[in-house]
């Protein structure tokens, strides 16, 4: 034990006589995180990836109806995000268009609303800006919501009026009741000012999407500071460290430890910072996840403590070490939710160390669930590590010949 505080000590007094490589470490995160928020920044702060554009309405049928849902449309927040409305004659929308100043044009025929009363589908004529295919398909499909939409209360007019007839009414009261159908009918359809209303079912399990890759950036930052970590720990100092201690009697066994203890400090001062950040975004943290974080943090640097014994060449520590941390990410569903995944993929995940740590914290911070289930798999999973380590240096010592040895490449 001595010994492995001592090696860890050296290691550290190394990395400080040379220290632009470990400061370049731990600012990594920080300029990570300050690439991806500016690339998410408009969805960050809400703002429309979609910038509000012009469509010209013109109604050739102006009757109380039409003039109602023009209303309606120009009084809808969800429409106002996307849309604005000018409302103006066909020859001045036709200019407008053939000018690029607007994305498409609507245009409501005469005898539109004597259609919906008596049962005749007079279709809405769409016409868009070729020059602006996005914002003119945009606008078909909302007018093709729109249209089933009408059409859904067309269908509830003619029950209606089924009835109606039945009862025997007089010519006067039938046009009355007649009238009062079709708006109550299209106002329900389009729900007064409130066009669309939209339930999202969230793969993310009832978690915020922001807060759900919060976490996950905390987690694959500190994946790849211990890939970081471990190539400061095979640079030439430490290899010439490593060989003069060996040749007074230090076990192989105790240089993988220091390397684990290192990368671990380096990790812990890492997720500091990125706790900080964490939090500063959701306001929430709590112990449990520190000691899920810590295990985590121990479990990364275990396994890239591994990874080097496994390798000698620095160049095949890399290699071996981003194709481990990529394999990782991938499998977690830190990045994509495991329902999203192939079902052979959802299984490995249970071999992750991310998916894991993502899912304790995950249950522990926004589901309620304390649990000290995460902390003992993977401490868990470093204890398994250790042992196959120990084993492979066992290994590699009693081989019969010396130089360059099979587990090395």
């Amino acid at each position: 034990m001595r010994q492995m505080l001592l090696i860890a000590h050296l290691t550290v007094k190394c990395w400080l006589k040379q220290p632009f490589p470990l400061i370049a470490m731990m600012l990594f995160p920080i300029l990570l995180l300050g690439i991806t928020y500016l690339g998410l920044k408009p969805l960050l702060e809400e703002k429309q990836w979609v910038e509000p554009f012009a469509v010209a309405i013109v109604d050739e049928d102006n009757t109380f109806e039409t003039k109602l849902l023009m209303k309606q449309y120009e009084n809808s927040e969800e429409l106002k995000n996307v849309l604005t409305f000018e409302k103006t004659d066909a020859e001045n929308a036709s200019e407008k268009l053939a000018s690029n100043e607007i994305a498409g044009m609507v245009i409501v025929p005469d005898g539109f609303t004597k259609g919906i009363r008596g049962g005749k589908n007079i279709p809405v004529t769409v016409i868009g800006n070729p020059e602006r295919p996005f914002q003119a398909k945009l606008l078909k499909q909302m007018m093709v919501s729109n249209a089933n939409l009408i059409s859904s209360a067309q269908s509830g007019a003619n029950a209606a009026f089924h009835y109606l007839r039945k009862m025997d009414l007089s010519s006067e009261k039938f046009r009355a009741y007649r009238d009062t159908v079709i708006t109550d009918f299209t106002l329900q359809a389009l729900n007064r000012n409130k066009i669309y209303e939209t339930e999202t079912l969230s793969a993310f399990g009832g978690v915020t999407t922001i807060d759900y890759y919060s976490l996950s950036g905390v987690l694959i930052l500190l994946l790849f500071g211990g890939l970081f970590g471990m190539s400061l720990t095979a640079r030439s100092e430490q290899t010439a460290l490593r060989e003069r201690l060996s040749l007074q009697g230090v076990r192989s066994g105790v240089f993988f430890f220091s390397n684990v203890l290192s990368v671990f400090l380096l990790l812990v001062i890492q997720s500091v910072v990125l706790t900080a950040l964490f939090y500063a975004l959701t306001k929430t943290w709590s112990i449990t996840a520190t000691f899920i974080l810590l295990a985590y943090c121990l479990s990364t640097s275990s396994l890239f403590a591994l990874c080097q014994e496994l390798f000698v060449r620095n160049a095949a520590k890399w290699g071996a070490g981003i194709i481990l941390a990529m394999g990782l990410v991938a499998t977690s569903g830190s990045v994509l939710p495991l329902s999203y995944l192939p079902e052979m993929w959802r299984s490995v995940s249970m071999l992750n160390i991310v998916h894991h740590a993502h899912s304790g914290v995950i249950e522990t911070l926004f589901v309620g669930n304390e649990t000290w289930m995460s902390v003992l798999l993977l401490l868990s999973f470093s204890i398994t590590i250790w042992l196959v380590s120990l084993l492979l240096i066992t290994i590699k010592k009693r081989l019969p010949w010396s130089g360059q040895l099979p587990l090395h490449v």
